[in-house]
């Protein structure tokens, strides 16, 4: 990937110094730049993922560079292939020379050999466009893929595992096998493409082959199966319409519906309108411009204008067009379905006139039974042909094979003795040189002691001292040289026999396939045989079987008589006894409907007398609740009476009570205070009996409304009893701590005594 520009290096004033300028400060350099946050979003992007994660993705982005540098390096004849078209798409001033920059890099300049592609603006466009293109060559495959495993698996999840497995396995035989191996036959791999699926068992490109060679051979391949799925519809549609245009004739009709039929008057021979649409555009673009002598201009509106006139104009076109068109073929439609009506009305005549369905069923399943038999047959023949064709492929190469063979066993003969010749050849040069330099070198020493003798010399015998170790290390030299000569001839013979034994297992091996070729040839005709008396004995037991049905629906027909007739006697039988029967039964019902209504009769009549029974019992016992009731109702009033005469007694006793109480209060006061507090005693103890009676009426008045809601509250025995009881303890004790009250005053009263 592409490393971030950062505000430090001058790489980015270089390449762009307005944004430079702008994001070091720009016109304000006191204000804090806003910061560049593409590093922050990408790393925003990738900051959830885990380590693994991190390295998957990485490793993704690293294999996307590296394969998009190998599209731009497998199409370098492509990208430079027109420069001038390339010239022509660019614009010399707006473009800048990027690769003359010091410090810039792009991200396919990482590679050496990728960095050639893109020396110069147009280079780098071309390229880019190049990468585009094939990205999006990439996208369409996908889609195409997507579509045509939907198409091949209908009704499955996209997203489950089984889907992906079925889906790699269609598209690895239907798509991928056939696009590598058109790939392989056009480079001329196509056996080394085979070997190696053969040995990897897996389907992988062939070598040599690039990346958008491969996708667009699957591509095309898409198409292709698309095409063939869309035909096959159409053809499906029509037999559909065919089927259902059969079955209206077949009906019991004797003409067709003229429904299906019926279409407003067409023309056979129609001719498109050629609209005046340039002619009309030039009118109009024409009809408002100032002239300027040598340039023309037109105003932004008018121009707007005349272009959506033009587009309008364009549009009527195409939709008449498309008009017309379809109503031509409808036309041709229509006369395809009026021929085909009469062909088979004339095919219903002749089946009419014809022999019976039976036989023509017959015929058609044995004239279907030949067609599949001769199509099995020319299959046969077809896989035969082909196999021959690789037999004699495989014939003709080993032929060719054998020819250099021998031709190179000739070769090798002839170089093996050229050889022995040349190395005999050195060797003799050897010894007749060895043999010339010791001829010169005694020669010279004979005539150095010559010389010696002649003129004298200090070391007389140095030279015959030196003679005998050369005259060994001579010896040795040839011997040395004939060992030489006998290891090349042992190589030779070593290189012959190995090339012999070659020769032998090459032979054998011949042998061997050659006989192979002949079992296999043997198994072939045998299996052939074996295949041609299974389709006889099929035929035969076709035909036994044809028979045995045969028998066997007339057998069907004779009991299904014989079975008829005895019906008929059953049926026949049958409607006496049921008759008989039938007015048996009518007797039967007669008298039991009779016993059914004398029982039913007297079952209501006891029903009847139990329903009075209880209507009586529930009456008394009505009466007796009402009964019961209004003593309640008695009971109450004089518990209520009773309980007011013991209330007012009460309030009689208090009375007298508090009375006496203040008479002796009056009494203890008169004797023990002075003359000034007598009135006030005397304000108290009237005031005292006031308040008394104050609260005695107030109590009194509360008891009665007590029992006034008491006599409301009270109704018949529709109240529960559990109501009754709470009114009871709801009122009751308001009394009993009106007596606990009062017995309390009247205790504690003499308390107060002294």
């Amino acid at each position: 990937m592409a490393k971030h520009m950062t505000l430090n290096t001058g790489q980015a004033s270089v390449l762009f110094p307005w944004r430079a300028f702008l994001e070091d400060g720009g016109l304000f350099p006191v204000m804090r730049s806003s910061p560049d946050t593409l590093e922050y979003n990408m790393q925003l992007c990738l900051c959830r993922l885990s380590d693994p994660d991190l390295k998957a993705a990485r490793g993704e982005l690293v294999g996307m560079q590296l394969l998009l540098e190998d599209v731009l390096l497998s199409s370098n004849h492509m990208i430079m292939e027109d420069p001038s078209r390339q010239q022509a798409t660019l614009d010399k001033h707006s473009q800048a020379d990027l690769s003359r920059v010091p410090g810039f890099r792009s991200p396919f300049q990482s590679s050496p050999k990728a960095s050639r592609l893109l020396r110069g603006p147009c280079n780098a466009v071309m390229s880019l466009a190049f990468l585009r293109s094939f990205l999006v060559l990439w996208k369409q495959l996908e889609v195409l893929k997507e579509h045509w495993g939907r198409l091949k698996l209908p009704g499955q999840d996209s997203d489950s595992v089984s889907f992906h497995k079925q889906f790699s396995e269609l598209y690895g035989t239907d798509i991928l096998y056939p696009s590598m191996k058109a790939i392989a036959r056009r480079m001329g791999k196509e056996d080394e493409f085979e070997g190696i699926i053969i040995s990897s068992r897996s389907i992988l490109p062939p070598k040599g082959a690039s990346e958008i060679e491969i996708k667009t051979e699957q591509l095309q391949k898409l198409l292709e199966n698309l095409e063939i799925h869309l035909i096959q519809e159409v053809l499906r549609k029509v037999n559909r319409e065919i089927a259902l245009v059969v079955s209206e004739k077949s009906k019991e009709q004797g003409a067709l519906p003229t429904d299906l039929w019926k279409h407003h008057v067409m023309k056979e021979n129609f001719s498109v309108s050629r609209p005046q649409i340039v002619e009309k555009f030039k009118q109009r673009l024409m009809e408002n411009y100032q002239d300027g002598g040598l340039e023309i201009t037109f105003r932004k509106d008018h121009l707007e204008a005349c272009l959506l006139s033009l587009g309008c104009d364009v549009m009527a076109r195409e939709r008449s067009n498309f008009e017309s068109y379809s109503m031509c073929y409808e036309h041709v439609l229509e006369h395809a379905r009026q021929k085909l009506c009469q062909k088979e009305q004339e095919l219903d005549t002749i089946q009419r006139s014809s022999d019976p369905l039976d036989d023509n069923a017959g015929q058609v399943a044995e004239l279907s039974h030949t067609m599949i038999m001769e199509i099995t047959a020319l299959r046969a023949q077809l896989t035969d042909l082909e196999q021959e064709n690789l037999n004699l492929n495989k014939q003709i190469r080993k032929e060719v094979q054998e020819e250099y063979e021998d031709l190179v066993r000739a070769l090798f003969a002839t170089c093996v003795h050229i050889k022995e010749k040349l190395d005999e050849n050195q060797i003799n040069l050897t010894q007749k040189v060895c043999e010339l330099i010791g001829e010169v070198r005694t020669e010279g020493i004979d005539n150095l002691k010559g010389l010696k003798t002649k003129w004298g010399s200090a070391r007389p015998d140095e030279g015959m001292k030196e003679n005998p170790a050369k005259e060994q290390l001579q010896a040795l030299e040839q011997e040395s040289s004939s060992l030489a000569a006998l290891v090349c001839k042992v190589r030779s013979l070593g290189h012959w026999r190995l090339a012999v034994q070659q020769a032998r297992l090459q032979g054998q091996l011949n042998r061997a396939e050659k006989e192979a070729l002949q079992s296999k040839k043997e198994c072939l005709s045998v299996q052939l045989m074996a295949e041609q008396e299974v389709v006889l004995f099929r035929q035969q037991l076709l035909a036994l079987r044809q028979a045995l049905a045969r028998a066997q629906a007339k057998n069907t027909r004779m009991h299904e008589q014989q079975e008829n007739q005895a019906q008929l006697l059953r049926e026949l039988q049958h409607r006496a006894t049921q008759e008989a029967r039938h007015w048996q039964q009518m007797d039967l019902m007669k008298t039991s409907s009779m016993e059914k209504l004398l029982e039913d009769v007297e079952q209501k009549e006891q029903h009847l007398q139990l329903l009075t029974e209880a209507s009586e019992r529930a009456s008394r016992l009505g009466q007796l609740q009402q009964k019961r009731s209004q003593r309640e109702l008695q009971q109450m009033r004089s518990r209520l009476a009773q309980e007011r005469s013991v209330k007012l007694d009460a309030f009689q006793r208090v009375q007298e009570l508090q009375s006496q109480l203040n008479d002796a209060e009056r009494s203890s006061v008169q004797m023990s205070s002075p003359g000034g507090l007598i009135p006030w005693a005397q304000y108290s103890l009237r005031s005292a009996p006031t308040s008394s009676r104050h609260s005695q009426q107030h109590l009194l008045k509360t008891n009665l409304m007590s029992s006034k809601i008491t006599r409301r509250i009270q109704r018949p025995d529709t109240v529960p009893i559990k109501h009754k009881k709470r009114s009871d303890n709801v009122f009751l004790p308001s009394v009993a701590e009106n007596a606990q009250h009062s017995a309390f005053q009247i205790r504690t009263a003499p308390s107060i005594i002294p």
